[in-house]
């Protein structure tokens, strides 16, 4: 069997090596590369086979004949066309994809860039042809489950073969389920199947133009034909018969899980599992279900959300099965890419900060444009689902990249439990407001009027409506306040500690100003005009932190 497989400039991948300790389970969410990797292996053992059939195991001029592949006959990956296959599409050189086996041969094989029509494939030169005659693996590729074709003929082998490459499951159940009648599997397979649901598999009939596949759903019930059965039953008997036709090869299963219900899902891997031992089979499954992730022994799981890593304990994978839930594709890249994560309340408090960088021209006005990873502090990952709290959030990404450093900026008003840390850009480290939220420190009388002037209109069109807004400051707000905003003012302070300033402190003030219902989301108009004598002292400090935080 498989014990190492190491793959180069192969589609998502530019170097990328996968130890495979017997049977394995490939987890990650979606566009990780766990597809990439099982078509890799189909890729390897397609390329050497179509090599081997030039019969010629002799090196000339230092290096293997070249054997051509066809697109249409390349039924390891569907393509419209074969740069598809190179890393980034770079469409030149060769693509290496190397496996390890049990059996003590490492053979790499090449596939070098000719046409979108053709490839070439061959040994690398550097592996002895004794060991090249050695290298043999059975290997199935299976795509996730397809709706079966209303007609099948009897296919032969390379048909199969090459409706599989084309995504086509479905359209070869039958001959599938002809092989296994034929073979001393049957009886085994119909077992399976009646342990799992109950159903009596019927011999299929391949004598007429097309093959008859039928099950009872009870005894002395009506014959059903296949097509009109769950496509979970569906599922599972294509994984069977491809398991139980397909002895001491690999199985490369993509998504086993699709159509099945949770329970079947529990049920499905200890089931692929027993089969593939009396099979002298090896699995290699591609899966982001939570339920069969929870059901694999932690040696046999392989995380694949930045880099891949075996797991080693029931910890781990716990971990794993919870940030499958909590993390999206575009957190995975961005927590490779990004200095850190901050979170705050939402995008408002964002836009706010920005605009406060912008006004100071401080060195977070670029960490909060061009390179920002951000996350609210609780969230719904999808709409009616329970919110995803920070600390969750950031521990999930701790398994992307442990060395990612998070700031939490809580508002005043946030569980005062929740303790503020020291910044040492390390970990998750928090701050909080002192005011009552980030709006507080927009309350600045100057640019209050400064910005219902541009709201407004200049000079003589908006005089009325800052003559009302200043009578409503002067009335709510102390005169030492007005005269000095970012003066230490315990009352003030006290006030602004206690309300909360987007929904009880600014809509007030612009309701007086003729400014009626003005959303809270525009309120970084507001910091956009205030000018940096004007912006508090404490937003300067946040702002520091940001960097601090992030090692910057």
């Amino acid at each position: 069997m498989i014990q190492r497989v190491t793959i180069r400039r192969f589609k998502r991948f530019d170097e990328v090596t996968f130890d495979l300790p017997g049977h394995i389970v490939l987890a990650g969410p979606n566009n990780t590369g766990k597809t990439t990797m099982l078509q890799a292996v189909a890729a390897w053992s397609l390329a050497l086979n179509r090599w081997k059939q030039l019969n010629d195991f002799q090196r000339h001029g230092g290096a293997y004949t070249k054997a051509p592949i066809a697109r249409q006959a390349f039924s390891a990956v569907p393509l419209r066309a074969f740069d598809l296959l190179w890393n980034e599409r770079r469409y030149s050189g060769s693509i290496e994809i190397e496996i390890q086996s049990d059996q003590g041969w490492t053979v790499p094989v090449e596939l070098i860039a000719d046409s979108t029509e053709q490839v070439y494939v061959r040994p690398k030169s550097n592996i002895e042809p004794a060991t090249v005659r050695r290298a043999d693996v059975l290997t199935v590729y299976v795509p996730p489950m397809t709706g079966l074709s209303t007609d099948e003929p009897l296919y032969q082998r390379p048909k199969q073969d090459q409706l599989l490459g084309q995504g086509k499951p479905g359209d070869i159940i039958r001959n599938l389920l002809v092989e296994a009648h034929r073979s001393n599997a049957w009886d085994a397979l119909q077992d399976s199947i009646k342990r799992l649901f109950g159903y009596e598999l019927i011999p299929p009939d391949a004598t007429g133009a097309d093959i008859i596949a039928e099950y009872r759903a009870q005894p002395a019930g009506p014959r059903l034909d296949i097509a009109s059965a769950g496509s979970g039953f569906q599922q599972v008997l294509m994984l069977l018969t491809f398991l139980y036709t397909r002895p001491a090869s690999v199985l490369l299963l993509d998504e086993p899980d699709a159509h099945l219900h949770v329970i079947l899902q529990d049920a499905i891997y200890g089931e692929l599992r027993s089969v593939a031992a009396k099979q002298n089979s090896q699995l290699i499954i591609a899966t982001h279900s939570e339920v069969i992730i929870n059901s694999v022994d932690p040696t046999e799981l392989c995380m694949i959300l930045n880099q891949p890593r075996r797991l080693s304990n029931a910890v781990e994978r716990t971990r794993l099965s919870q940030a499958l839930g909590i993390l999206t594709h575009t957190d995975i890249m961005q927590a490779q890419e990004a200095p850190g994560i901050l979170y705050v309340e939402g995008y408002t408090d964002i836009n706010i900060l920005r605009e406060w960088a912008r006004v100071l021209n401080h060195p977070a006005r670029e960490t909060l444009t061009t390179r920002l990873f951000w996350k609210p502090t609780v969230w719904e990952s999808r709409t009616g689902a329970s919110g995803i709290k920070a600390k969750d959030h950031y521990e999930a990404l701790a398994l992307v990249r442990a060395d990612l450093p998070g700031l939490v900026l809580l508002d005043g008003d946030d569980d005062p439990h929740i303790l503020e840390t020291e910044i040492t850009g390390k970990g998750l480290q928090r701050l909080r407001w002192r005011r009552y939220e980030i709006e507080s420190y927009l309350v600045h009388p100057t640019a209050l009027e400064r910005f219902v002037e541009k709201v407004v209109g200049p000079g003589a069109m908006s005089a009325e409506s800052r003559k009302d807004m200043m009578a409503y400051l002067e009335k709510t707000f102390t005169p030492a306040f007005l005269a000095d905003p970012l003066k230490p003012n315990p009352l003030i302070d006290a006030y602004l500690e206690k309300r909360k300033a987007r929904t009880e402190v600014i809509p007030p003030i612009l309701d007086a100003a003729g400014l009626h219902g003005f959303p809270y989301t525009r309120y970084h108009e507001i910091a956009a005009v205030m000018t940096p004598e004007e912006v508090h002292p404490e937003v300067i400090e946040k702002l520091d932190a940001i960097q601090g935080a992030f090692r910057l």
